[in-house]
């Protein structure tokens, strides 16, 4: 298999920056890897904390027998309003990771066949 096509199997299926260090890319691999994982982990952290906190709001009302769909609704829209913006930042991070890892396992991989011909 040609070191590009598995440069950016690596980066775009696996994981970001794989494909990197495999074609020995170390520094870019590392960095790339660094800021994927950062990325998710905040984003996973954020979502779930919003989750956690509407849990808390509904289950009280589920207790008293007083959710139904519109106050669910309501609740979803007012946890909406609070703003997503750390979450859609890390979004952009990881999916902007994610294809300058394809673009540049695809880059280093040409480079190494090229090479080696």
């Amino acid at each position: 298999m040609k070191a590009s096509t598995r440069g950016i199997l690596l980066s775009g299926l696996v994981y970001p920056g794989l494909g990197q260090l495999i074609l020995g890319r170390l520094t870019s691999g590392v960095i790339l890897v660094i800021f994927a994982t950062v990325t998710f982990v905040v984003l996973i952290y954020r979502v779930v904390q919003r989750v956690y906190g509407l849990v808390e709001q509904i289950l009280p009302l589920m207790a008293d027998n007083a959710l139904d769909i519109t106050t669910l609704k309501e609740l979803l829209t007012r946890d909406g309003a609070g703003g997503w913006g750390v979450e859609k930042i890390c979004l952009l991070g990881l999916i902007g990771c994610w294809l300058i890892a394809i673009g540049h396992a695809y880059y280093v991989g040409k480079k190494i066949d090229s090479q080696s011909n």
